[in-house]
């Protein structure tokens, strides 16, 4: 009975996943006003959600603007302050200290 139930459940998510992929892919419901038969609120709980801009993952080719937000630091900042907080995270991420190499590389191709 447990394994049907799990079953079940894993793809009654697997489902939903895809139906929610498959609709923001197509623009379908999110930005419309009439979106199903949800209250605005709700509506707007899930464009919220699904649409955030800080969730998307990095760029192939790192633009300035990503390098600046992995740093942390302000587009207007001098190129010796660049160079100290490069330093400290390189520090802080290198992998003898226990940082990871994905961090590491990402960070230093910033």
């Amino acid at each position: 009975m447990w394994p049907v139930v799990i079953l079940l459940f894993g793809g009654g998510i697997l489902f939903a996943k895809k139906g929610i992929n498959y609709m923001k892919n197509q623009n379908i419901g999110l930005n419309n006003k009439n979106f199903f038969f949800f209250p605005s609120s709700f509506n707007k709980n899930l464009n919220n959600l699904f649409l955030k801009n800080d969730m998307k993952g990095f760029e192939r080719n790192m633009s300035k603007s990503e390098a600046y937000k992995i740093l942390n630091i302000n587009p207007t900042s001098n190129k010796e302050k660049i160079r100290e907080v490069h330093k400290q995270l390189m520090l802080k991420n290198h992998p003898d200290n226990g940082g990871k190499k994905k961090k590491k590389k990402k960070k230093e191709r910033s």
